[in-house]
């Protein structure tokens, strides 16, 4: 009779071992042919760029979050219809080309939560020609470069007609101090002095942190057909062959034999 112990590691160990000639086989067998059919496959191409998408602060000049840096929102942004549109008027393909061709992803830095961090948008183009990706990365990163300095050009603009227009009136006060100088004068010369140096300092923060800037340009393109992307491939199907050949090696064994138990 036999004995009502659950079925232990070992159980299961010496019943795969029983079927190891079809673990085996169906291994080898997967492996051999997902490495075929990349050879059967149509080879493609895949090129990539990266575009900065510049970092919003405050006043104060803490990071500060927005839809179009937003690293959780950002990818869906530049995959809008604008952006997509002005691909497709630069490449000649349709809006449906661009996006079956092309991926945008944001990712957040390794180990970070907070979505007020800078953002670098990865774009990779992947097409039937080594040329074509590679044309289509760049447009790509080109348009998001142009969304993402929208927001950016409008207030370094503002900033800098501020710089200049207080330059103008410092300019002003300080001929009227050289001839006459007043307290009003002094005191408003200081007023202007100190907003100057910090409209200053916020342009040249909004320039060196909020700039939105290409990161790289794709030079080229790596294929499907590469010698490593096909091994890879093959060692994918022989993991799946391996697992496959596990069950059947599980069904087939007639029952699990226990080691001890029986009666």
């Amino acid at each position: 009779m036999a004995s009502d112990r659950e079925i232990t590691l070992g159980d299961l160990w010496r019943a795969i071992w029983r079927g190891k000639w079809v673990v085996l086989a169906t291994t080898v067998i997967a492996g051999l042919v997902a490495f075929g059919i990349t050879y059967t496959a149509d080879t493609t191409y895949s090129a990539t760029s990266k575009v900065y998408l510049g970092q919003a602060t405050t006043i104060l000049g803490n990071l500060a979050s927005t839809p179009g840096t937003n690293p959780l929102t950002a990818a869906t942004m530049l995959q809008g219809d604008a952006v997509v549109d002005a691909v497709a008027k630069e490449t000649g393909l349709t809006r449906g080309q661009v996006r079956a061709r092309s991926d945008v992803s944001v990712p957040r830095a390794p180990g970070t939560t907070s979505t007020g961090q800078p953002a670098i948008a990865s774009i990779r183009a992947t097409t039937a020609s080594r040329e074509e990706s590679i044309r289509l990365a760049n447009a790509y990163a080109e348009a998001a470069l142009t969304s993402a300095s929208t927001g950016y050009e409008a207030v370094s603009s503002t900033l800098e007609q501020q710089v200049r227009r207080l330059s103008a009136e410092e300019a002003r006060l300080q001929g009227r101090t050289r001839r006459d100088a007043t307290a009003d004068d002094l005191a408003r010369l200081a007023d202007v002095r100190e907003v100057l140096v910090a409209s200053e300092l916020q342009l040249a923060r909004a320039q060196q942190i909020e700039a939105p800037a290409i990161v790289t340009l794709a030079t080229g393109a790596s294929s499907s057909a590469r010698t490593s992307n096909r091994v890879r491939t093959a060692i994918t199907g022989a993991i799946i062959g391996f697992l496959v050949g596990i069950v059947i090696a599980l069904a087939t064994s007639g029952g699990l034999r226990r080691g001890d138990g029986t009666a």
